[in-house]
């Protein structure tokens, strides 16, 4: 592995019992954390640099993420739809 080869693998399967939060720092990279009942992960950059990749890494990561949120609630509006309804279909226009 080089030296500035990423590391580690995390699966979270989240319940009800989660916090993500930001610490912002005035003169080093952020941290962001997620805490998911017993335990804690975080990211943040190696050597705590904001260079390019840490930019294209850290947009990447709020582009993921906001994909993440949107299917999240497309889903919840599918599964949470009124029974009478039947379930929300995206793009569909059965009545």
């Amino acid at each position: 592995m080089s030296e500035d080869a990423s590391f580690s693998n995390v699966s979270y399967q989240v319940g009800a019992d989660w916090r993500v939060r930001t610490s912002l720092y005035a003169d080093t990279t952020p941290i962001i954390g997620v805490d998911a009942g017993p335990s804690y992960f975080s990211v943040t950059t190696r050597g705590r640099v904001a260079d390019q990749a840490a930019v294209e890494f850290a947009r990447s990561l709020a582009f993921e993420a906001r994909k993440f949120a949107d299917e999240m609630e497309r889903l919840h509006a599918t599964q949470f739809a009124d029974p009478g309804e039947g379930p929300k279909v995206a793009g569909s226009d059965a009545a």
